[in-house]
């Protein structure tokens, strides 16, 4: 399809800021993707710095970037990822300017958050009193970690904050704590990125000569941090930014996000050239219809299907199941006059607001023999057996001797109950944990990994070497495991040169997501509302949709902002369907304690439901 005149105009948009607001199906990813192209053929000089918000966006952006093989020589000069990768980057390659260590290793995990704030308390007398007095302990401490989040989320530093006594105390010495570890948790990522620009100009001036522009996708999913990290990286004179977002796809309030960053801030801080793409090239009529019915919208557009929106009231979950599962054998048969050829079970969706909604449908699937995947964030190593538990946290220690949160956990997990000799690397540490424990046969894959980190694929092999000496059962976890952390290398190495390969960078990455397991595709997919952004299929199903449960019930309660973002969820969810959608809910609900609830239509589908008996 050839690019329209407004599409064509912003593709050749050169120098200045450009904001571009584009609908669902509008074609932004490719006016994103050509523009990056334009830019890269009409100067021999300078990359492009292409980031968004998820992995997945990431690789779906080098991938349209690698399928035009005229491009191929370019693409060296694009670095495509999310914000945080970039800032994690940074923070690897200039954190010494803020007083950090090059190998600072990365707390990704709330379990080790909170073992950090724990030993806050422990260790002071003040803190402890303070503690014991609470009624509620480990409520109130997951509110001081969320409060830490949202300071850190705001850039303010625990002598600036103010909230009451204790609570800037317990910030400053839960921070200590990370650093005397060498460590930073998720929300350090941005922080430091942005002390290094703001309080290194030069820093700022070297990726301006390098960058010559940067191009933000789905920006309406900005927050503070993220916002104030790019206009630290543009300094006071760069102005080739291009942001592309759609307000009404803002889902991520719980976040900080606010669409706000993008239509109103950006505005006003870069005066960008602003464009508006509202036509539709993907959805049929009676989905674009019905999503600017949500959202109050008036476009124009040339429809080429009619398309099927439905919304049908069905009489419990179960029968709900059936209609579903009914629908897709059915399409599956006979197809659809408004799809292009056979449909399979990889173009349809079945889309929840939350994944509880889906467990009567999960059976019927399966009693049916549906094949269905869960689509899920996934990021890190989920190690079943002990041996490799203890190999994951052997790793952190290898990588950073006073990392003593994973070191305890090391400890209990191999049953290790002394003190360890001061002032030990960390393989002499590990030798000294592991020897004459069960896992004393780690400590060779070990020393390997100490030498050479580009041997871990050897390190892996080593433990392999010794998988008949357990029993059938640990035998079988320790070998798939060792396959789920061989897939996490073989992904690293893809994306990381080889002369840049660390352990330290490669345990990163794993907790970024970005060397996460590639999903199996087949079958039909159940997304939850989030996890369906930026994703389109020919038949959608929205289930679950009763009042409280979609919009949820807490939104309902509370209002305000959010209760537009539950609008925002609702039409994302519709937008993901290009030619087919039906929306069902349940008129009784079995509750979890046996009771029966009665169930009544969503507001965003009450006007056009029709009854179905099953």
């Amino acid at each position: 399809m050839q690019l329209s005149q407004k599409q064509l105009q912003i593709v050749n948009h050169k120098d200045g800021a450009l904001l571009v607001e584009a609908g669902p199906g509008s074609g932004k990813t490719r006016v994103l993707i050509e523009r990056i192209k334009r830019l890269l053929s009409s100067s021999k000089r300078g990359k492009v710095l292409a980031l968004t918000f998820s992995n997945l966006a990431a690789d779906e952006m080098k991938d349209r970037l690698s399928e035009d093989r005229a491009f191929e020589e370019q693409l060296d000069r694009v670095t495509a990822g999310t914000i945080h990768s970039f800032c994690l980057d940074l923070v690897q390659s200039r954190g010494n300017l803020i007083g950090l260590n090059s190998d600072m290793v990365l707390f990704e995990s709330e379990d080790d958050r909170k073992t950090v704030l724990k030993d806050v308390f422990l260790e002071n007398q003040q803190l402890k009193d303070f503690l014991a007095k609470q009624q509620d302990k480990n409520q109130i401490m997951q509110r001081i970690l969320q409060l830490i989040s949202e300071q850190k989320k705001r850039f303010v530093l625990p002598e600036n904050c103010n909230i009451n006594a204790p609570f800037p105390l317990i910030y400053s010495e839960y921070d200590r704590k990370l650093i005397d570890q060498n460590a930073m948790d998720f929300d350090d990522i941005l922080f430091f990125a942005y002390r290094i620009l703001t309080e290194n100009p030069s820093v700022v001036r070297v990726y301006n000569s390098l960058y010559r522009y940067i191009c933000i996708d789905e920006a309406q999913d900005l927050n503070f941090a993220q916002y104030q990290v790019i206009k630290a990286l543009c300094g006071d004179s760069f102005n080739n930014v291009m942001m592309v977002g759609d307000a009404n796809q803002s889902i991520y309030g719980f976040n900080g996000s606010d669409s706000d960053f993008m239509t109103k801030f950006f505005v006003s801080d870069f005066s960008p050239v602003i464009y508006k793409l509202n036509d539709n090239y993907r959805s049929a009529k009676r989905i674009v219809e019905f999503a600017n019915h949500l959202e109050h919208y008036d476009s124009v557009t040339n429809y080429v299907y009619e398309g099927e929106l439905l919304a049908i009231k069905l009489a419990d979950e179960s029968a709900e199941a059936s209609f579903v599962a009914d629908k897709i054998e059915e399409l599956i048969q006979n197809g659809h006059s408004d799809v292009e050829g056979q449909l399979s079970l990889n173009r349809m969706a079945v889309i929840a607001r939350n994944k509880y909604v889906f467990s009567y449908l999960e059976k019927e699937l399966s009693a049916r023999n549906i094949p269905f995947s869960f689509k899920k964030n996934s990021t890190g190593i989920d190690n079943e057996s002990d041996y490799m538990r203890v190999f994951g946290l052997a790793i952190r220690i290898l990588i950073n001797r006073r990392d003593y949160i994973h070191l305890t956990q090391l400890k209990n997990m191999v049953g290790f109950s002394y003190n360890i000799t001061e002032n030990k690397d960390g393989i002499s540490i590990l030798r000294e944990v592991l020897t004459k424990t069960a896992y004393e046969s780690m400590i060779p894959a070990l020393e390997i990994l100490n030498k050479e980190v580009l041997n871990f694929s050897t390190a892996l092999n080593c433990i392999e070497n010794i998988l008949p000496s357990f029993d059938d059962d640990e035998r079988y976890l320790i070998s798939m495991d060792i396959q789920q952390w061989r897939n996490h290398w073989s992904r690293y190495c893809m994306f990381v040169p080889k002369e840049n390969r660390t352990l330290t960078s490669f345990r990163n990455q794993i907790s970024l997501g970005k060397t996460r397991e590639i999903e199996d595709n087949n079958g039909v997919a159940l997304l939850t509302a989030h996890m369906s952004k930026g994703l389109q299929f020919d038949v959608v199903f929205i289930i679950g949709l009763s009042e409280g449960t979609f919009p949820d019930y807490r939104a309902v309660k509370t209002g305000g902002s959010q209760l537009s973002q539950e609008m925002n969820n609702m039409y994302v969810a519709v937008t993901r369907a290009k030619r087919l959608c039906y929306m069902t809910y349940p008129v009784r609900k079995r509750m979890p304690w046996g009771d029966i609830k009665t169930q009544y239509p969503s507001r965003y589908i009450k006007e056009i439901v029709t009854e179905k008996s099953i």
